[in-house]
């Protein structure tokens, strides 16, 4: 695939740099050689990214069509302003229609109004569209073309700026009437964003000063030196509540966040400062006002106190301003050593430092991470630093001759280790390593691997097993097979295929144990822009069948999917429709067997409307539904956003009923579950120590030093964890026994649970093939599961229709010709099954796993406990959250909000999820562009600027969320020079974020440039800090701009560097591994951005060394 960009002339080719120069003649093809007509009368830029190989003459691109050619045509006015952009025939067959978006100025050239794009209903031509505004009006209009498009009289959304140079944002509007600004002349309107912007008063805010170990107050800020402001989310009406305040000084740190429970009780967070600008202490709400019996308004602290060790966040710093240790409520201190690279080379947690032991990581020549592994040593931070600080050697070389490893044993820890010690090693550039047993099998692979990670060995915690998994490339750096161990004793070959626009058209994945081999082969499909269509399966040659055939409408969200064809897609056995409201929130799914509806500031009468995206009601049933609909929820929050109650309606065919209170931080204090009378949650700091009460009477809770449940007072069961704070003992010998045992590879992935009970059953998972008692049970499918008949050796197909939140919901099969329904659940709000309804499927609720003999669930990082709301482990990322308890489950919205991996919460409706999470890629560009809108209105982990912790904080308050910050003079600088002004900003794409990514230069040093707030950006990812890397070589041998780019040979090696980071975020997506970064996956905009890099830098760097 190449992108071409007509008149502005810009390249994107997924093929050799040394090709650039002979597409050069492409630019200058006559556009009036193409099959559509551009207006040639206005100005404009032709975009076309080409998707079939073997055109490279203007005349073959010329005449291409739409599932050959996707163009789009940009439209500028007289200041070279794009006034409108048109795609060429993108909505979807078989009508393909142009997708038409344009833009409005006003009088000082700001874009106060964003329209959403439509889809052009007279031509499909390329030309520009002569009254877009009035199509526009009448496409969202009663007289929609499009029947699943919803009626929208208002598709625009307004921005109101002052009237100032700054231009800050007052208020800021989204599509559809509610969210209007405020008039007469629309009914319902004003449940906008609004921003007022402030300075403090006088005792408003206190000063909190560190000392060498802890902090006090001393005094408050006088009036006018704190900047304030005041954030009013879309349920905003007067007073207090939906308001969230901010302070910050004048170098742009945020001292104070104040968020109101009541009109009159607030809750705030303050962050502590040295003279260097490191963040030191960060006191949450418990220990503020209104905070927590005998914490509430303290004034002063030590480190030994118990408030601090149950409620404070500390943080200290060397002379280089590196974090040397760490303190998380309710868990011990964490310390951190580095090199003299500032490279992190070990750290240990409280438990570690009891058995005197440390992680350590050791890095190549280019800074990439090839080893990590266990040291046995009871040095002390202090000692262990002072070693690093004399060392000189601070890299590996690849050395075969040390059979254990493959690399030198320079750099600290420089002592010999056991295979057992070692948790990864991971190697670059080439097969050659020691230990390679996987070659490449039927297939050419490329021999350009230079700077591509090529392998890595992942530890079975517990043993001395190494897992090897081995990744070939093609000629365009994509993996087209990998070969990889699992602990079964066989190993698992997937082989992939893509077409020239690189999308994914097929993988088979062949999975030997022993004497056995299952096959399962996936093709993919895609319309003419690039959506998905169609998911095939075919298990062992028994017969291929369609999983789903997706649809789309005009704008391009997902309006219906077709589940389970044995006629290549003929016909299907079910199909269910979707549709959404003015702000792309998933109102109804409808299906003949499940169906659900949900409301959200429409509410039926006696539940309180909600405009800011939490769910006033949820519907449920079959077939279609109306207000007449028996089963129906009722859900009331806080002013926090917090469930206060959720609960079934008078009448309801299923009863059911959740009251729930909180403390300040979160952390459930009581909980009244149907008629059985309020349970009370006692605790110590943020750590449960028993529930009395209603439906829950506990035992005692116990902890580790690391903040994890060694005793589960619900069961009385006992756990043990190993170094991931993953349990892998649970055991309890009164009442019920319980015997459960687990294994996990080194970065966490479960492998394998034993359930010693009455008779001893073993469960092994391998990369969504499960088995018990070492026969395979099922196959993870995309819809499902299907299920192995132990008899016949065949399988069977099993979906699920899940809710909003994928929490499944109804479960079928076809037996017989028909849909057989399987299981059919019914959740409380926090996700307690009502009763068993039959079936084996233990994943349920989110799709998680239900735990036998624990009656937890498996998240991956984490395990749940549903029947009492909360996690028993500490969020392994508590401080993007540091306001709300890190055992707190979803921001106690579980209505919204779902964890996916135990790491964070993501939030299911703001986000414009669409049924099924297959979102359309159209439609959410266009979301992010209009309807969030601006770039400072969006979900913090779409963009931040707040203190290094924030991102998820912010995407709470909300309300969930109040709005990023602002555009600040000097953004379109930074933007220039391919920078996100904003720090941490990761949403347009993580590579770019730093400065001398093919910008124009002059270089800067990426290690030292800073965010408006004074802080210094960080990498926010695996592939931000290769590119950081990259950027500092660029710095260091003072080239940029496109001449560094393509002819300075001094900095080939950190080309490739940067393609070895992206290659290792595609390896870590397509393991499943967390990036080790952000400690979360790897996010598809992340992916996306790999897959450039590799394509672009792999060539670029090698073909600079030559």
């Amino acid at each position: 695939m190449f992108q071409v960009t007509l008149l502005s002339i810009n390249f994107n080719m997924k093929s050799h740099i040394k090709k650039l120069y002979s597409l050069f003649p492409i630019l200058l093809v006559a556009v009036t050689g193409l099959c559509q007509s551009p207006s040639l009368n206005r100005n404009f830029t032709i975009e076309t990214i080409v998707k079939e190989a073997g055109h490279q003459t203007a005349s073959s691109l010329a005449v291409l069509p739409v599932n050959l050619a996707n163009r789009t045509v940009t439209y500028l006015d007289g200041l070279g302003r794009p006034y409108q952009t048109v795609q060429w025939q993108a909505s979807p067959s078989p009508n393909k229609k142009d997708i038409v978006s344009f833009n409005v100025y006003d009088t000082y050239g700001r874009e106060t109004t964003k329209y959403a794009p439509y889809a052009e209903q007279l031509s499909a031509d390329l030309s520009s569209k002569t009254n877009p505004l009035s199509m526009q009006g009448a496409y969202y209009g009663v007289g929609s073309w499009d029947a699943q498009v919803v009626k929208n009289p208002y598709p625009l959304s307004v921005t109101k700026p002052e009237n100032s140079p700054l231009g800050r944002i007052l208020e800021q509007g989204a599509p559809g009437a509610a969210w209007q600004p405020a008039t007469t002349s629309i009914a319902g309107s004003g449940h906008t964003v609004k921003t007022d912007y402030t300075a403090n008063v006088a005792a408003e805010v206190a000063i909190w000063i560190p000392t060498s170990h802890g902090a006090s107050t001393s005094g408050t800020f006088p009036a006018g030196v704190l900047y304030k402001n005041v954030i009013k989310n879309e349920n905003w009406t007067s007073g207090n509540e939906n308001t969230i305040e901010e302070f910050k000084d004048k170098g742009g740190k945020v001292i104070l966040r104040k968020t109101w429970e009541t009109a009159t009780k607030s809750l705030s967070t303050y962050y502590v400062y040295d003279d260097f600008g490191n963040l030191r202490y960060v006191l949450p709400p418990a220990v503020t006002e209104n905070g927590i019996l005998s914490y509430a308004n303290t004034t002063v602290f030590t480190e030994t106190d118990p408030v601090f060790e149950r409620y404070i966040y500390g943080y200290h710093y060397d002379g280089r301003r590196r974090q040397t240790e760490k303190k998380i409520p309710g868990k011990g201190w964490e310390y951190m050593v580095y090199n003299n690279l500032d490279q992190l080379i070990f750290t240990q947690d409280t438990l570690q430092r009891a058995v005197g032991q440390w992680l350590f990581t050791k890095y190549d020549a280019l800074g990439r991470t090839i080893m990590s592994g266990i040291h046995n040593n009871g040095s002390s931070r202090a000692t262990l630093q002072a070693a690093a600080d004399t060392e000189t050697v601070f890299w590996e070389q690849r050395d075969n001759a040390n059979t254990l490893t493959g690399y030198t044993n320079l750099s600290l820890p420089n002592v010999t280790v056991n295979l057992s010690a070692l948790l990864s090693i991971n190697y670059y550039d080439d097969y050659l390593f020691n230990g390679n047993t996987f070659t490449p099998t039927s297939i050419t692979e490329s021999t350009k691997t230079l700077g591509l990670p090529t392998a890595t060995k992942i530890n079975v915690m517990g043993s001395s097993t190494m897992l090897l998994s081995v990744m070939y490339y093609d000629e365009d750096g994509r993996i087209i097979q990998s070969k990889s161990a699992n602990h079964l004793g066989g190993f698992d070959l997937v082989n992939n295929t893509y077409n020239f626009p690189g999308e994914l058209t097929a993988t088979t994945r062949m999975h030997v144990v022993g004497a056995n081999t299952t096959t399962i082969a996936n093709s993919f499909t895609y319309d003419h822009v690039g959506r998905k269509l169609n998911t095939i399966e075919n298990i062992d040659n028994q017969g291929a069948v369609v999983l789903n055939r997706l649809e789309y409408n005009e704008i391009g969200q997902l309006k219906g999917k077709n589940l389970h064809s044995t006629n290549n897609g003929a016909s299907f056995y079910q199909h269910t429709d979707m549709t959404y409201n003015e702000r792309g929130w998933l109102t109804n799914a409808t299906s003949p067997q499940f169906s659900f509806w949900l409301r959200y500031n429409d509410a039926e009468g006696s539940t309180t409307a909600n405009f800011n995206g939490n769910v006033s009601n949820q519907y449920w049933g079959a077939g279609s539904l109306d207000a007449s609909t028996p089963n129906f929820f009722r859900y009331n929050y806080d002013a926090l956003g917090r469930l206060l109650n959720g609960k079934t309606a008078t009448g309801s065919t299923v009863a059911m009923k959740e009251e729930i209170t909180y403390d300040v931080m979160g952390n459930i204090l009581s909980m009244n579950r149907d008629a059985a009378g309020a349970s009370t949650y006692t605790y110590i700091g943020h750590q449960l120590q028993g529930i009395s009460g209603g439906s829950l009477n506990t035992g005692t809770y116990l902890y580790d030093a690391n903040g994890n449940a060694k005793t589960d007072g619900k069961k009385g069961i006992s756990l043990n964890y190993n170094l991931l704070n993953l349990p892998v003992t649970a055991s309890k010998t009164t009442g019920t026994p319980v015997d459960l045992s687990y294994t996990y590879n080194a970065v966490g992935q479960k492998l394998k649970k034993v359930d010693v009970g009455t008779l001893t059953t073993t469960t092994d998972y391998v990369g969504g093939i499960q088995y018990q008692n070492n026969v395979i049970d099922f196959i993870q499918t995309e819809e499902g599961r299907a299920v192995r008949n132990a008899t016949t050796g065949t399988y069977t197909y099993q979906y699920n229709l899940t809710d909003h939140l994928g929490n499944v919901r109804y479960s079928f099969d076809i037996y017989s010709g028909a849909i057989r329904k399987l299981q059919e659940d019914n959740y409380y709000a926090f996700g307690k099954r009502l009763g068993v309804a039959g079936g084996t499927n233990k994943y349920l609720y989110n799709g998680k796993e239900e735990q036998d003999g624990l009656d937890q669930l498996d998240y991956g990082a984490r395990f749940y406990d549903a029947e009492i709301g909360r996690w028993n482990v500490i969020d392994p990322l508590a401080e993007v959250s540091r306001r709300f308890s890190p055992y707190t489950y979803g921001f106690n919205n579980p209505i919204r909000f779902v964890d996916p991996d135990g790491m964070a919460s993501k939030d299911m409706v703001f986000r414009g999820r669409d049924y099924d999470d297959r979102s359309s890629d159209d439609y959410q560009a266009w979301k992010r562009a209009n309807e969030a809108p601006p770039e400072w209105y969006r979900p913090a982990d779409k963009l931040t600027g707040k203190e290094p912790d924030d991102s998820g904080e912010q995407k709470v308050s909300n309300n969930p969320g109040d709005p990023d910050p602002k555009p600040k003079k000097g953004d379109a600088k930074e933007a220039k020079k391919g920078r996100d002004p904003h720090p941490r900003g990761a949403a347009k794409g993580p590579v770019p974020w730093y400065g001398n990514f093919l910008g124009p230069g002059p270089p800067d040093n990426p290690y030292t440039l800073k965010g408006f707030n004074g802080k210094t950006l960080k990498p926010i990812n695996m592939l931000d800090e290769a590119a950081q890397r990259h950027d500092y070589a660029y710095f260091k041998a003072k080239t940029g701009g496109i001449s560094g780019a393509l002819f300075n040979k001094s900095v080939s090696d950190a080309d490739l560097e940067l393609s070895a980071g992206a290659q290792w975020t595609i390896i870590y997506s397509f393991l499943g591994i967390n990036d080790p970064v952000s400690g979360k996956p790897v996010s598809s905009a992340e992916l996306r951005w790999a897959w450039a890099v590799t394509i672009s830098f792999t060539d670029l760097g090698t073909l600079k060394k030559f």
